[in-house]
């Protein structure tokens, strides 16, 4: 071979390989370029994750922040109930309280009546001794309706007496009673 020849085959490997860094330089370019917008896009989907994963650890510490709303609300309600329920337990035994009181009184007051019934026939000079209750027989305290009947007939024992009214006489022929319906027309 000679030496032209040997030559003209360096130029042209030279050239080739000029040729093949100038496609490498370029290309690398390229490359470097696309992978750059390969990892910009890369870090824009990591971005776009981490939006949604704060948006969905938003979204349970506003439901956590709304369970321990109504669990307090619920809290507060059954305290609310339970204060009600015990002021209605006072307010049942002061009420039951005045109910055991007024029945003393009523009692009391009863015994009043009967023993100033009592003194009152002691005194009047009309009542016989067979008007006046009998021992242990009912008497003003026993019942109200019972000390109706007590004073009904005292009032007519005491008329009786004083002759304006006979002792057996009946409703419909006692004076000023009134006409039972069959009588009008």
């Amino acid at each position: 071979m000679d030496t032209t020849t040997l030559i003209w085959i360096i130029v042209g490997i030279a050239i080739v390989l000029v040729i093949v860094v100038v496609a490498l330089l370029v290309t690398a370019r390229g490359r470097r370029t696309r992978r750059l917008e390969h990892q910009h896009e890369r870090a824009e989907r990591l971005r776009a994750d981490a939006r949604e994963t704060d948006l969905a650890a938003r979204e349970h510490e506003a439901q956590a922040a709304r369970a321990q709303a109504d669990a307090a609300a619920a809290t507060a309600a059954a305290e609310a109930a339970k204060a009600r329920a015990a002021e209605a337990s006072i307010d049942a035994e002061r009420r039951s309280g005045a109910i055991d009181d007024h029945r003393d009184e009523a009692a009391e007051l009863r015994t009043r009546q009967a023993e100033t019934l009592r003194k009152a026939d002691d005194v009047d000079p009309y009542v016989d001794d067979a008007a006046r209750p009998a021992e242990g027989a009912p008497t003003a305290g026993d019942d109200t309706a019972s000390a109706r009947d007590l004073d009904a007939r005292d009032a007519d024992a005491v008329r009786a007496q004083e002759g304006r009214l006979p002792a057996d006489a009946d409703d419909e022929t006692r004076p000023g009673a009134a006409p039972t319906r069959s009588e009008h027309p």
